[in-house]
């Protein structure tokens, strides 16, 4: 899987001067994952699982595997820049009750990718990843709906965001612990604005550092097809809401609108860039 090999290798750059170690959970791949892995980091931890017990699920059971004082989260698709974990280190070093660090992505044309973002609500949700609104003539996040923007900007320096991506994140342990991890009931997408927003509540601060980043080739990770990826999104920002938002005013209409944005979805043309 060259994805696979050139983020580790990535990787592998990155830690030549930080005391590291390297946990690889493999998600029921049916390529040659295991052993990519296996030949970039001789010396890592590779747990392979006979279901693909989804991505919040992985994460905890990676991070149950570390021993380290702190954690980083990668995604298969990123490659990460050769001073990109110190540089999330760094932050940790000089600021205190920091929850997720998560770096700044890059599109593989170096262009920034939008990876923070606010915490989800019934308004700045029609503005979000997906959103059939951001295709609509004069609706994107830049024009009128600047006022309620989901996902976040670029930021010259490091700054306090409501949600880190779960693409590139670190976090301590002992503060990941305190928090229970990820919820595993979110499969797949917002299990890391699920977790940002319980460090949120819990005191910790959670930061965008664009001097830390990577280039990120978008869901070119994984082998499942659109369909399912939109089926999975959907149904968690139905969770999330459950969650976090029960008295939402009219929860009949959240989900008369998950599944109209989602039937919709199926005919109308994505963005190459779905953010």
């Amino acid at each position: 899987m060259p994805i696979l090999e050139d983020c580790l290798n990535s990787l592998r750059r990155a830690v030549d001067r930080i005391d590291h170690e390297v946990i690889v959970v493999d998600n029921k791949s049916s390529d040659n994952s295991p052993s990519v892995a296996a030949t970039c980091f001789p010396n890592q931890t590779v747990l392979t699982n006979p279901v693909n017990k989804g991505f919040a699920a992985a994460c905890n059971q990676g991070a149950a595997a570390a021993s380290g004082e702190y954690l980083l989260f990668l995604n298969p698709d990123v490659q990460v820049d050769k001073d990109g974990i110190e540089r999330l280190l760094a932050v940790f070093a000089h600021r205190d009750r920091i929850g997720l660090a998560g770096g700044r992505m890059r599109y593989p044309d170096g262009t920034f990718q939008p990876t923070c973002r606010r915490f989800p609500t019934l308004q700045n949700l029609f503005f979000s990843r997906g959103s059939l609104l951001t295709r609509l003539p004069g609706m994107s996040r830049s024009g009128k709906g600047h006022h309620y923007r989901y996902t976040l900007p670029d930021y010259p320096q490091t700054t306090i965001v409501d949600a880190v991506a779960g693409t590139m994140a670190m976090v301590r342990r002992d503060v990941f612990e305190q928090v229970n991890g990820y919820d595993p009931r979110f499969f797949l997408y917002l299990e890391d604005t699920d977790l940002s927003l319980r460090l949120d509540r819990q005191g910790f601060a959670n930061v965008f550092v664009p001097a830390a980043g990577g280039t990120h080739y978008w869901q070119q990770g994984s082998n499942s097809g659109y369909l399912k990826r939109n089926w999975y999104h959907h149904c968690s920002v139905w969770r999330y809401f459950r969650k976090h938002r029960p008295g939402t005013s009219n929860m009949m209409l959240l989900l008369l609108l998950l599944v109209v944005n989602f039937l919709l979805g199926l005919v109308i043309p994505r963005s190459k860039r779905h953010l």
